[in-house]
C-alpha cells in the first residue's frame, strides 16, 4: 500500500469514474440523450452477474438515448377492444373484491333494498361478476392483447434478464438501463414490436392469470358446495367440491383474492408514477408519443470512446 498523495488531475480523473468494486480498467463509450446530455457507460472485466447483465442489456438499449424528442409521434398503442377489456376488468374487481368484503363482514349496506336481500343480491354480483371477469382476464384481454395489438403474451429470456436488472435498479442497487426508458416508447416498424417492455407488464398477467384461475377453481368449489341439487355445468366446473372441507376452500380463495389485490396495487403503483403517465393516458386514448423506426432509422450501436466528458446521464425511472 503507498503513502503517495495523488496529485490534482489523478483526483480530479478518480472523482469522474464511477467507483466500482470489480477493479480492472474501465471501457468507456459515450451517448447524448435528446437533451443533449452526455452519459458514460463504463465497463471491467470480472464482476457480479448482476452487473454481467446490466452491461448486456445496456450495450442492447444504449443507442436509443440519441433519439430526439422533436422526432416523437402519435403511435397507435392499444385497440378499441383492449381499452374496453381493460377497464372492463378494473370494474369487475371492484365489484368481486367489493362484494366478497360484504360477505366477510356480513354488513350488506344499501343492497339491503325493499324487497333485495342484501345477501342475495351480493352473492348474484359476486359470483356472475366472478364469471365475467374470469373470461375477460383469461379470454378477452389476451385475444385483443396478441392478436388485435400485437403485443407479446409469454415472456422472453431477454425479459427475465431486464426483470432482475429493473428490480436491482429500483431497489437502488444498480443504476438504471440507459435508453431503455426511450426504448419503451419505440415502435420498430420491421419487427412489428415495440423495442422495450418493461418486465413488470408481462410479470403482472402471469401472476393475474395464476391467481384468476386459483378464485375461479376454488369459487366454483365453493358454489357448487352451497348448491343444493348443482346443475351439470356448475358440478363440472366445481369439480374440487368435497377435496377439502369447505371452511378450508374458504381460506384458500381468500388467500388467492389478497395475492390478486396484491398485484393489482403493484400494476397501479407503476401505472401512476410520472414517468409512466403516458402509458397510463394510453389505455383511455389508445395513443402515446413515441418513435417509429426501421432499418434506415434505427439507432445505430455507439462506438467506444477513450476521451468521454466525466458527466453522467442517466434514466430515472
Amino acid at each position: 500500500m503507498s503513502d503517495r498523495t495523488p496529485s490534482l488531475s489523478e483526483s480530479s480523473s478518480d472523482r469522474s469514474d464511477p467507483v466500482r468494486p470489480d477493479g480492472g480498467e474501465s471501457t468507456r463509450s459515450r451517448a447524448s440523450d435528446a437533451e443533449g446530455r452526455v452519459g458514460r457507460i463504463v465497463r471491467l472485466p470480472g464482476g457480479s452477474t448482476p452487473a454481467t447483465l446490466w452491461w448486456e442489456l445496456a450495450e442492447r438499449y444504449e443507442p436509443y438515448v440519441t433519439l430526439e424528442k422533436d422526432d416523437q409521434e402519435t403511435v397507435r398503442r392499444w385497440g378499441f377492444g383492449s381499452i374496453v377489456s381493460h377497464w372492463t376488468l378494473v370494474l369487475l374487481m371492484a365489484v368481486v373484491a367489493g362484494t366478497g368484503f360484504l360477505f366477510w363482514t356480513g354488513w350488506y349496506g344499501p343492497l339491503n333494498a325493499g324487497i333485495w336481500d342484501g345477501y342475495q343480491v351480493s352473492f348474484y354480483l359476486h359470483t356472475w361478476g366472478g364469471v365475467t371477469l374470469a373470461v375477460v382476464a383469461l379470454l378477452v384481454f389476451p385475444m385483443y392483447h396478441k392478436f388485435a395489438d400485437g403485443h407479446r403474451l409469454l415472456v422472453t429470456p431477454q425479459q427475465l434478464k431486464e426483470q432482475v436488472v429493473i428490480t436491482l435498479s429500483f431497489l437502488g442497487v444498480l443504476r438504471y438501463i440507459p435508453g431503455y426508458k426511450q426504448a419503451r416508447r419505440t415502435y420498430d416498424e420491421d419487427d412489428g414490436e415495440w423495442v422495450g417492455y418493461h418486465p413488470m407488464q408481462t410479470v403482472f398477467w402471469y401472476v393475474t392469470w395464476f391467481f384468476v384461475i386459483a378464485l375461479s377453481l376454488t369459487g366454483f368449489a365453493l358454489w357448487a358446495d352451497l348448491a343444493t341439487d348443482p346443475v351439470w355445468w356448475l358440478a363440472t366446473l366445481g369439480f374440487m367440491a368435497g377435496w377439502l372441507p369447505y371452511e378450508t376452500m374458504l381460506q384458500l380463495h381468500l388467500l388467492a383474492t389478497f395475492w390478486v389485490l396484491a398485484a393489482v396495487a403493484v400494476h397501479v403503483y407503476f401505472a401512476v408514477m410520472p414517468s409512466n403517465v403516458d402509458f397510463l393516458r394510453s389505455m383511455v386514448t389508445g395513443t402515446v408519443e413515441a418513435w417509429s423506426v426501421d432499418d434506415d432509422t434505427r439507432p445505430a450501436p455507439i462506438e467506444d470512446s477513450s476521451d468521454a466528458p466525466p458527466t453522467e446521464g442517466t434514466d430515472d425511472d
